[in-house]
């Protein structure tokens, strides 16, 4: 079973932080000065606009600089975080990419289960180490191929899954014990991922 970031426990000394409270971390992080090194070298890049001018708040008003550095740290309760250890500020897994590198995929599904289970394995064999399937437009409206409603979207923009016969050899030969797998689907994720857990 893929491990999953939403099944890790927070430990139940720790204190939940509130959008209040990091807004306030956020807010005498933002409001110290912009390193004065790169915001010369912005200033260029940007042909003589202040480089200030590229802070910006998001919805929850938090305002964020351009660039954080070590100085932005201080102050900030951050000291002896780890990854693996809740809160997770440095990545969910202890060795983070040290041990695994990024995985590298190619969103891909097109034609028939047969031609994309072909496309798939012979990537795989090129280094790639997961795959990301896209689905064709009938598919992620819930159709079967032979439906008239969806006569020209068939194979259309990714693979046609009509079944969990087709979902088998989309998925035949490829060590999914070993390799991530990723999927963009809409309305009908809720077949298509059952389709997945009994093929």
């Amino acid at each position: 079973m893929l491990s999953s970031f939403a099944r890790r426990p927070l430990r139940a000394t720790r204190v939940v932080r509130t959008a209040t409270a990091a807004a306030a971390s956020s807010s005498s992080s933002t409001s110290k000065p912009i390193d004065t090194k790169w915001s010369e070298l912005a200033k260029k890049q940007l042909k003589g606009k202040d480089p200030e001018s590229l802070r910006w708040t998001t919805p929850e008003g938090i305002t964020l600089k351009p660039i954080y550095t070590a100085a932005d740290l201080e102050g900030l309760p951050v000291d002896g975080e780890l990854p693996g250890v809740a809160p997770f500020t440095r990545g969910p897994y202890p060795t983070m990419y040290a041990h695994r590198p990024w995985t590298i995929r190619q969103y891909a599904g097109f034609s028939t289960v047969e031609k994309s289970n072909e496309f798939y394995r012979a990537n795989i064999k090129a280094g790639q180490q997961g795959l990301s399937v896209a689905f064709d437009l009938a598919t992620h409206r819930g159709y079967d191929s032979d439906n008239e409603r969806v006569s020209g979207d068939v194979g259309m923009a990714g693979v046609a899954i009509d079944s969990i016969e087709d979902m088998k050899i989309l998925f035949d030969g490829i060590p999914l014990d070993k390799m991530s797998v990723s999927m963009t689907m809409n309305g009908a994720v809720i077949p298509v991922m059952a389709m997945v857990r009994y093929s």
